[in-house]
């Protein structure tokens, strides 16, 4: 029938206006800082609104290991995390839904490829 899918078609994907996905899969980081003051930074919202946050438990701590894909909003370069692993931790912790940390924070925190 006009208008609907089969099985074997698919809709046509919706593209984001705000935001756009850099990555398909996971990548890793880790929090760096380039000055001294805070011991970490709390999540922040998935920029690209595909989900709220839901908490701001297990922070990420300075040097923590951070696994999720690369998106480009608002003008600035983001990770929408998926799972966290403290600097003194030993395993990878699932990320709150809907986490996501800047690229680059106030000339203070920064996510770097490198440990």
């Amino acid at each position: 029938p006009k208008g609907r899918f089969s099985m074997e078609q698919k809709a046509p994907k919706q593209e984001k206006k705000e935001a756009s996905s850099s990555e398909t899969t996971d990548k890793t980081y880790y929090l760096k800082k380039r000055r001294s003051g805070c011991t970490g930074m709390f999540w922040r919202q998935d920029p690209t609104k595909t989900h709220k946050l839901a908490s701001n438990d297990n922070w990420p701590r300075d040097g923590a290991a951070l696994k999720g894909k690369v998106v480009e909003s608002g003008g600035g370069k983001w990770l929408v995390t998926s799972h966290v692993k403290q600097a003194n931790g030993s395993s990878w912790v699932e990320a709150p839904v809907g986490s996501a940390l800047p690229f680059e924070y106030d000339n203070h925190y920064y996510l770097d490829d490198k440990p």
